[in-house]
């Protein structure tokens, strides 16, 4: 699989191959590696470079003066490459010691925890790395590059966003500068299934040029139709052939044979762009046919879907819950994190965000909903204008949830669309349901542990034993919230003849990598870009900005689920619920948290 980043702006194609790094020709080799250059690990790229080389450029990096340790993060060594296939190997350094990485965490002046601050750095990390190693080649002149997918071994990061960061800044950064003798990147795993999340993301990357920020990277995903990508590629040659009618041949010794090779290749594509033409057409009115059969099936599948729904609410157990692939993409984010690591100390790193996330999740959307009842007490309004103030933590993030829901009760007010949610949270006598104990026993759990990233394994066993059964608990007693979806508005289509308007729309659901791309008809008027929560049984529709909002990050170049977690004036500070990355906006003349807002 390659793809042409941008072929006006960039001559540079990115490959995913699936293999062994080290048997792969090419120009210059990557190798992620620590600030003291040892190249060790299990089953590592590193290990395995020093295997093959018998030590020996372990060696060079070690004694070498123009080597300095500890090589800054993001700094990169450059030795020969021995008898590697490869004119030079660049020694990435992405990892220090404890204390090494600590240090460079507390630099940050976030109030993150320190696991969040830790991947703030590796992400910082590959994106200063991704600069140098380019740099590296135009400086060498080399037209080749291997690059394994750093950050998804031993650096912790979920396959799927370690992905995103390397393949999105290599293209952004392709794109910011062109390369003069560069010309194929090539991203190596010996993993099918990272493998196929590369392929899946170059398939899908799409270069956004209307942006006020510059060229950004986005993902995109079109809506399913009859052999798309055929259809696509087609399309793509027919455009590629039609732009070489004129052919500049230079007059050489051999010009007369040039000349005619030339002429015999135009004709032979010309042949080929007929039959691509006449192939297209073809399949044009195929699917032409099987939309119109499509949109019959499609009406009888909107008649089933409040039983189909019902019915799924019914059957799903504990097991079930949070296996499904359409987990609400936050949801979906915890869940990854926590099937992506079996060692205890970093299953409890993992486990620390997963809380956090949640917690977050399920309490903006009771303040949704509160924004929607019209923000209707001021005594909560005061406490959440003081909150906001400074970062909220998870414990004032539940606090919020809980008191919220208290309120819709005593007023005996339900939500607009998660009607029932204040049973979420109450039992009927006016008690904390099981689900809010489960959360605040979740915080309190986490709240012990002080020390993180210090803690061995056994008392990460420990801990996680009493994690595992409350984190079970939490997905059993979440169904009923499992139901509504997170639609993205990416565009209005057509204003209908019954008043709808018709949107196309991003369904940002777990499980999948490109968000899928749909079509939704609605009553209430929306702006592009707009966040939503969709009741697919009822239809409802639950503005979600600005406690929810999805943006484009300059960390993983694509949009991501951020929420809001701080307020300076004018200024809304949010943070990514997959990792501690923050994006500002400014919502000028807004005071968020008052009645007079109205419904």
């Amino acid at each position: 699989m390659s793809i042409h980043i941008n072929e006006a702006i960039s001559p540079v194609v990115i490959k995913a191959v699936q293999g062994d790094i080290t048997d792969i020709e090419t120009d210059a080799m990557v190798n992620s590696v620590n600030t003291a250059m040892v190249l060790g690990g299990t089953r590592s790229v590193a290990s395995r470079i020093n295997e093959l080389t018998e030590g020996r450029l372990e060696s060079i990096l070690s004694n070498d003066d123009k080597y300095p340790k500890p090589v800054p993060l993001g700094g990169v060594c450059v030795t020969e490459s021995d008898e590697l296939p490869c004119s030079f190997v660049f020694h990435l350094s992405t990892h220090g010691d404890l204390i090494e990485m600590v240090n460079a965490a507390n630099k940050f002046g976030y109030e993150e925890e320190l696991p969040d601050r830790l991947q703030i750095v590796l992400l910082d990390t590959i994106k200063l790395g991704v600069e140098n190693l380019l740099r590296e080649c135009e400086e060498r002149h080399l037209k080749r590059m291997s690059i394994p997918l750093i950050g998804s071994g031993s650096l912790n990061l979920p396959k799927l966003l370690a992905v995103e960061v390397l393949v999105g800044t290599l293209s952004s950064q392709l794109l910011e500068k062109t390369p003069e003798y560069l010309r194929e990147i090539k991203i190596i795993t010996p993993e099918k299934s990272s493998f196929d999340f590369i392929q899946v993301y170059l398939e899908n990357l799409e270069l956004d040029v209307s942006s006020n920020n510059g060229a950004n990277l986005l993902m995109g995903g079109g809506l399913p139709s009859l052999d798309s990508n055929k259809m696509e590629s087609k399309e793509f040659l027919s455009d590629s052939l039609k732009t070489m009618d004129v052919i500049d041949v230079e007059e050489t010794d051999s010009s007369q044979k040039v000349a005619f090779e030339a002429m015999g290749e135009i004709s032979s594509l010309k042949s080929k762009l007929r039959a691509v033409n006449h192939e297209k057409t073809k399949l044009e009115q195929e699917n032409q046919k099987i939309s119109e059969k499509l949109k019959v099936l499609s009406e009888r599948i909107q008649e089933l879907e409040p039983e189909n729904h019902l019915v799924n609410r019914n059957i799903m157990d504990r097991e079930e819950a949070w296996q499904r692939k359409d987990l609400p993409l936050p949801l979906a984010y915890a869940q990854n994190i926590l099937s992506s690591e079996e060692d205890p100390t970093r299953r409890l790193l993992n486990s620390i965000t997963a809380i956090g996330i949640v917690n977050k999740y399920f309490s903006s959307l009771v303040l949704a909903e509160y924004r929607a009842a019209g923000f209707f007490d001021e005594t909560i309004n005061q406490n959440l204008t003081d909150r906001f103030s400074r970062s909220v933590t998870d414990g004032s993030w539940r606090w919020i949830g809980a008191t919220i829901a208290r309120a819709f009760n005593d007023e005996n007010i339900n939500g607009k669309v998660i009607v029932d949610f204040v049973q979420q949270w109450l039992n009927e006598d006016g008690s904390w349901s099981r689900f809010s104990q489960v959360l605040k026993d979740l915080i309190n759990l986490r709240n012990e542990i002080h020390d993180p990233v210090g803690a061995d394994n056994a008392r990460a066993r420990d801990w996680l034993s009493y994690f595992n059964p409350l984190w079970e608990e939490l997905c059993e007693l979440s169904t009923s919230l499992l139901n509504y979806e997170l639609v993205f508005i990416d565009r209005i289509l057509q204003n209908l003849p019954d008043g709808r308007c018709r949107y196309a729309v991003k369904n940002l659901r777990g499980g999948v990598l490109v968000p899928q791309s749909g079509i939704l008809d609605l009553e209430d008027t929306h702006n592009p870009e707009e966040l939503l929560l969709w009741d697919p049984v009822n239809e409802g529709m639950l503005e979600l900005s600005p406690f929810i909002v999805y943006e484009y990050s300059q960390r993983t170049n694509s949009r991501e689920t951020f929420c809001l977690d701080l307020i300076q004036h004018t200024q809304f500070q949010f943070r990514a619920f997959r990792y501690a990355h923050r994006y500002n906006m400014n919502f000028e003349g807004t005071t968020l948290f008052s009645s007079q807002q109205g419904v």
